[in-house]
């Protein structure tokens, strides 16, 4: 028996009470300095310069995380697979890039980045000047609702996640702005300064500039910097070119990032056939790092690693449980991916493009990783 055993038991009061006393201070002494050390960390993120609209901290933990990811499976591993039996209808959630519904017969995948692409029939000079129909917009009983709210927003972007450089920068205005010159500027032809003529010149320079893109989204995260320029061409694919391709089927697990999940049967074809079938072109005898994808309407995009474009379970999906693909839940071509987060799983796909830059990506503006790695 100890020593301090020996005299407690003794039933010495005085003892009891010094000691007592003693692991008192001590207990406070402790838990003071683990409050003040929690504070100062809390304030030290809470105040750190956000990135993408999270604390930089914050940021650059998660992309910390997935650098060790990358280097650990390098996103080869296969998500688990299900019995049919176990699939579910799955639930409707997001709507972005789907305000409208869309005629499906006026749909073509616009495919960018494309080896040669002029010695195709499906080649198109300007894959962006393609129109799609729309018959008014999606019936309140059609719609998901999206309940994801993005974290506080910031004035800094990070560096992996800005546009490439540009000689002069970019305006988000709409396609229907008309160009303003001096002279609207001031109707009676008179330029009262200087400044007022150079104010008037720029403004009229990032309209002209504004005009390269035919398509920039107006949701939320705003117009993507990887949505194609006028004038891109590509090929024109309908979805008699898609079927071309050899179809899938399988059960995976769809988890999004509120916490809930569900098993869904899939059907439709690998992305990475579809890479096979119309290959990029090479960059520096090398094939492109990234794949970019899009809503018709701009609205909603993401960016993937050619490792996960190209993973045997990426698919293009035409079918969910045995059936057609629904307008709300992207028809007629959605991402499934389930090495993924399901915001990274893009419905209504109207654009993929292969690409050797970074693509932007909506929710990873409004605060989430990009990377979404499971």
């Amino acid at each position: 028996m100890s020593e301090q055993n020996r005299i407690i038991t003794s039933g010495d009061a005085e003892t009891i009470k010094r000691l007592s006393a003693k692991r008192t201070r001590r207990s406070f002494l402790v838990g003071g300095v683990a409050a003040a050390a929690g504070y100062g960390l809390w304030h030290w993120i809470d105040n750190s310069a956000p990135i993408g609209r999270i604390q930089g901290v914050l940021r650059r933990t998660l992309q910390a995380n997935a650098a060790i990811n990358r280097a650990l499976w390098g996103e080869r591993g296969l998500a688990p697979e299900y019995p049919v039996s176990h699939a579910v209808p799955l639930r409707l959630n997001g709507v972005v890039g789907m305000d409208e519904t869309l005629d499906l017969t006026s749909w073509r995948l616009q495919l960018a980045g494309v080896a040669s692409p002029e010695s195709s029939p499906l080649y198109a000079r300007d894959v962006t000047a393609w129109q799609y129909k729309y018959s008014g917009d999606m019936q309140q009983d059609q719609q998901s609702f999206d309940v994801k709210s993005a974290p506080k927003s910031d004035e800094h972007i990070d560096p992996e996640d800005a546009p490439p450089a540009v000689d002069a920068p970019q305006v988000s205005v709409s396609v229907s702005v008309k160009p303003v010159t001096k002279s609207e500027l001031n109707p009676a032809g008179a330029v009262d300064s200087a400044a007022g003529a150079s104010l008037a010149e720029h403004i009229e320079e990032l309209l002209n500039q504004r005009r390269t893109k035919r398509n920039e989204g107006n949701a939320e995260a705003g117009p993507s910097y990887s949505s194609l320029d006028i004038g891109t061409p590509g090929l024109l694919l309908a979805m008699s070119d898609l079927q071309k391709l050899p179809k899938v089927e399988f059960c995976t697990e769809f988890k999004c990032i509120e916490g809930w999940s569900q098993v869904t049967q899939w059907g439709g074809y690998r992305l990475r056939d579809l890479i096979e079938m119309y290959p990029p072109a090479k960059i520096n005898g090398r094939e492109p790092r990234y794949v970019y994808m899009e809503t018709p309407d701009g609205n909603y995009y993401g960016g993937y690693d050619m490792n996960a474009a190209r993973h045997p379970q990426s698919l293009l999906v035409t079918e969910m449980s045995g059936q057609p693909l629904t307008q709300q839940h992207g028809a007629p071509l959605r991402l499934h991916m389930p090495i993924k987060y399901g915001y990274k799983q893009i419905k209504r796909i109207g654009l993929i493009a292969y690409t050797d830059t970074r693509p932007d990506d909506f929710w990873t503006k409004l605060g989430y990783d990009w990377y979404a790695g499971i």
